[in-house]
């Protein structure tokens, strides 16, 4: 039987370590931003098996309510949807020149994402997309601060969304009928777009937008030309 999560995780390493080696300058913003997303992976009991059904390595899922895999899966997504709106438009971090107090809003911004999605959760409302409403409140919340980062917030959402697609269906070539077997069906969107779960590409949407404004009210940056 395949691991099919450890290949999709595997795959979504690649664009962030491709952006790793082509723009060094986003190295810092890496370095960030993928220790700030690890926390989500211990999420993944949320998901299995209500939302999909995959074999993790040793079982852990099982175990201990998420796996290696989902380490792997949510540092590649960290990393590429952080950097995706700098690379594809050619925009360079620039600083904005006020202090910041970084770690306090990391971890609010954390806190308010997981929270209201638990709430969410709680009421009722399916985990995929009370993870993604609650991404959209904490960036909506951040853009009325940070409105230079709509544009920014919207686009990188969108280019993480076309990433995400492509990922998607590299994962459904390389091990054929994965998503009509391991996935459920959706209550809210249930169709698919190239074979891809709507559901999937809405996730890679919102964590586009959330990778690209958070880091941004967090760190204190904003984006210029290159």
């Amino acid at each position: 039987m395949t691991y099919e999560f450890l290949v999709l995780s595997l795959l979504f390493l690649l664009p962030g370590a491709l952006i790793w080696f082509v723009r060094p300058d986003l190295r810092w913003l890496m370095k960030r931003t993928v220790p700030f997303a690890l926390p989500f992976a211990t999420t993944e009991w949320l998901f299995y098996p209500e939302y999909w059904t995959p074999r993790f390595l040793f079982d852990l899922a099982d175990r201990i309510g998420f796996g290696l895999e989902d380490m792997l899966f949510v540092a590649g997504l960290g990393a590429f949807s952080s950097t995706a709106y700098a690379v594809a438009f050619r925009r360079a971090v620039v600083p904005r020149g006020d202090a910041v107090r970084s770690l306090p809003r990391a971890v609010g911004a954390l806190g308010l994402v997981l929270g209201l999605a638990g709430l969410l959760r709680g009421v009722g409302v399916p985990i995929l997309y009370a993870s993604v409403v609650a991404m959209g409140v904490c960036a909506v919340a951040l853009l009325w601060v940070r409105p230079d980062l709509w544009g920014p917030g919207l686009l990188g959402g969108l280019v993480s969304a076309v990433l995400y697609l492509g990922l998607c269906l590299i994962f459904a070539e390389l091990v054929p009928g994965v998503f009509e077997r391991t996935w459920r069906p959706s209550l809210l969107l249930p169709g698919r777009f190239l074979g891809v779960p709507l559901d999937e590409l809405l996730y890679g949407w919102g964590a586009g937008v959330v990778a690209t404004v958070v880091p941004a009210w967090t760190f204190g940056f904003g984006f210029g030309r290159r």
